[in-house]
């Protein structure tokens, strides 16, 4: 079985490649498992309102991701591809890190947005020696 990690910030860049993963997979017919997660951080300082913002934030990550779970299973006719999901307060690289370390993940995949996390994400699957799948979705 392979292990791909998807990452989503629920945006049409993470939605296209989970798309693609789950056409590329349906295509080969490899037994696979798909997590999807999303980090997302807290930015107060009173210990009170990083609380409430850790449970709005979580709750809003939980949300989206059983919205695009949901959408993903729709797409899948095919049983050899479960779907996941994991929400983690956090960086992006650091939870990917932990997750790499936990689990046996065979590919991440990510969306290509212009930000930074790419090139970050990048670095940090080379010393691990992990395949990173990026896409690119043309507007």
């Amino acid at each position: 079985m392979k292990r791909i990690l998807i990452t989503t910030d629920f945006s049409a860049n993470s939605k296209h490649t989970i798309e693609y993963v789950l056409d590329f997979l349906h295509d080969t017919k490899i037994l696979s498992e798909i997590l999807l997660v999303n980090t997302f951080m807290v930015q107060q300082t009173d210990p009170l309102q990083v609380i409430r913002q850790n449970d709005e934030f979580k709750m809003r990550s939980r949300a989206g991701l059983e919205k695009e779970k949901t959408e993903a299973l729709k797409k899948i006719n095919n049983s050899n591809i479960s779907v996941n999901t994991s929400s983690h307060m956090g960086t992006l690289s650091n939870v990917i890190l932990q997750l790499l370390k936990k689990e046996k993940i065979d590919l991440v995949a990510m969306g290509k947005d212009g930000g930074r996390h790419v090139e970050t994400v990048a670095a940090l699957l080379r010393e691990k020696e992990c395949p990173l799948l990026i896409t690119y979705l043309k507007e």
